[in-house]
């Protein structure tokens, strides 16, 4: 037994370490508060410093936005002081190339002036009328010609002023000149000035040699100007047959030799009229046709292209050109008097560059674009090109109606024969009756719209043999006996092997071999019904999706052979139009496509 005095002095020690624990626990709340103000002070210190974040987050994105503006402001500064560089040094070089143009064709462009003033028809009535001195116009004009004696308009100016004196050896030898300087402004000058005088037999016979020098590969834009002319009649009846005649054997020359021919181009121009097929518009038809589907929607498109030519020819040429001024002639005479020569267009050129660059304020990208858009549009071209786009293309060429009628008219031959073409492809493609097919059911069916159909029975037949199928179907599903009498076997077996072997492992392999077993011959007994309870619905979906696509395939088709059939009805129409009251030469175009048939013929 312990003693009380051991006791004692066992709580004595209790008692002292105690008070130590106690002491060091005061210590230690001590130093936790100590930590706790630390702590207290680190989150102030932490709120300041994310208060102070905040600011300073603030104060960048304000700067970042400055930043943004400023280098915007920097962006369109800089490019708003390239544009002034270039359109200060635009300007600096227009002034000097203008410098040097009146430096070197200042002359010309007085003889133009007085070349304006020549051709008027009221300086030939004043001359008539003593109004104006004959020996100063015959002196102006002959120094216009010394002052200049390169430039073919002065020799063209010195003939005008000695017809108008009756000076006719002095007229031909200027003529002569002027002739050996520029064949082609010369012939079409003189045409221009005898027509504006009245004198059209004479233009006639200047139009004639017109005509024959030019090249039909490059046609610049004087022939449109007078092809506009010609068609209206302005330079007379028997210019307007000389110009039909050149542009007949141009034609001949260029299908020569090129190996693309006028009814190639027209043939492509006309098939982009033709409408194409919808994907969607069709879409039952094309699924249950048991033929070539793409070779009927060919042929469908291709019997739209006579109709969609004809609706471009009503749009292209409205039959109201009696309504538009003329005066084709005289623009055309002050546009050649102010045509620059072969040694001006290039410096004109590059001065109407700069004078774009002013106008766009420096843009020089916008200003290079609409220059190349100019130049395109004064390019020559072949005549093929020229009639094809007058006629097809109208907005591509600066042609009145009247002229591109006249175009039409040289290429009508190619438009009807290839409409022709187009009708007889698509005659070849339309099927006297089509195979129509779901499934294992297929039947033919007339093309033509007009055949009514019994679609209630067609829809019946269809049905009725996918509700025979399916019924197979559902007749082929049995039990598999072979597989019931091996899960009884296994599951009879399992059960007596069961009360034979010991307990363990093979007593529960053998019953887990038993309950699969049973399993396996429930699964079996339940598949039959579930099978054919699927094969059913299945049935009943395809009969309804079935006699659905037909029904509707039967409207599409009356729908699709309606719409084909009266396309090609509608290509009389092009040969109708050519019959129109409005134009000014009552069969112009019929006699225009026998000409050009029999000129083929020939030439076959």
């Amino acid at each position: 037994m312990i003693d009380q005095g051991d006791m004692e002095e066992r709580f004595d020690d209790l008692e002292t370490s105690l008070r130590q624990l106690n002491r060091g626990v005061d210590a230690m709340g001590a130093r936790v508060d100590v930590a706790c103000d630390e702590v207290l002070a680190l989150q102030g210190q932490l709120s300041s410093v994310v208060a102070e974040l905040s600011g300073v987050s603030h104060a960048v994105g304000r700067v970042e936005e400055s930043l943004l503006q400023l280098g915007q402001r920097f962006e369109a500064f800089t490019d708003q002081y390239a544009k002034d560089q270039a359109r200060a040094l635009a300007e600096a070089e227009l002034t000097r190339l203008t410098i040097d143009w009146h430096a070197r064709f200042e002359q010309r462009r007085k003889t133009r002036a007085l070349a304006h003033g020549l051709v008027h028809a009221l300086t030939k009535d004043a001359l008539e009328r003593d109004v104006v001195d004959k020996d100063l116009v015959a002196a102006c004009a002959q120094e216009r010609m010394l002052m200049e004696p390169d430039f073919w308009l002065g020799p063209a100016m010195v003939s005008i002023a000695a017809g108008h004196l009756g000076k006719l050896s002095q007229m031909r030898r200027a003529r002569a000149q002027s002739y050996s300087l520029d064949q082609a402004r010369s012939n079409l000058f003189f045409t221009l000035t005898c027509t504006r005088l009245g004198e059209l037999d004479e233009a006639a016979r200047w139009m004639d040699r017109y005509l024959q020098s030019l090249d039909p590969y490059a046609l610049d834009e004087d022939f449109h100007v007078v092809l506009d002319a010609v068609a209206c009649n302005e330079l007379g009846a028997q210019a307007h047959a000389y110009t039909r005649q050149a542009m007949e054997r141009w034609l001949d020359r260029l299908g020569l030799a090129q190996a693309s021919t006028l009814t190639k181009q027209v043939a492509h121009h006309m098939s982009e009229l033709g409408r194409k097929l919808p994907e969607k518009r069709f879409e039952e038809l094309s699924r249950v046709c048991a033929g070539d589907w793409d070779e009927l929607r060919r042929g469908w498109e291709w019997a739209t292209i006579p109709e969609a030519t004809l609706l471009h020819l009503h749009r292209a040429f409205p039959g109201d050109h009696d309504k538009k001024p003329s005066g084709h002639a005289a623009s055309a005479l002050d546009a050649l008097i102010d045509r620059h020569d072969a040694d001006e267009a290039a410096l004109a050129s590059r001065i109407r560059y700069l004078e774009l660059v002013v106008e766009y304020g420096g843009d020089e990208k916008a200003a290079r674009d609409e220059h190349t858009v100019q130049q395109a549009a004064t390019t020559p071209v072949d005549l093929r090109t020229l009639l094809v786009n007058a006629v097809f293309v109208p907005e591509a060429v600066r042609l009145g109606e009247e002229a591109r009628l006249l175009s039409l008219r040289a290429v009508w031959s190619q438009v009807l024969s290839t409409s022709r073409a187009y009708v007889e492809h698509s005659r070849r493609l339309l099927p006297p009756e089509i195979d129509v097919t779901w499934g294992e059911w297929r039947r033919p069916l007339p093309a033509d719209p007009n055949v009514s159909l019994p679609e209630k029975l067609l829809v019946s037949e269809l049905c009725g043999l996918i509700e025979e199928s399916t019924r197979k179907q559902v007749e082929s599903v049995r039990l598999n006996r072979g597989r019931l009498i091996i899960a009884a076997a296994v599951s009879l077996a399992s059960a007596v092997t069961a009360f034979l072997v010991s307990r363990g492992t093979p007593r529960v392999t053998v019953i887990l071999l038993g309950i699969t077993a049973v399993v396996w011959a429930v699964a079996e007994w339940r598949r039959v019904p579930v099978r054919k309870q699927e094969l059913s619905r299945e049935g009943r979906d395809k009969a309804r999706t079935g006699t659905a696509a037909l029904r509707r395939a039967l409207g599409q088709r009356t729908e699709f052979f309606t719409a084909w059939r009266k396309n090609l009805d509608a290509a009389r129409g092009l040969e109708d139009w050519a019959k129109g009251a409005w134009r000014g030469e009552a069969g112009a175009l019929e006699r225009s496509a026998r000409g050009d048939s029999g000129r083929e013929e020939a030439q076959e």
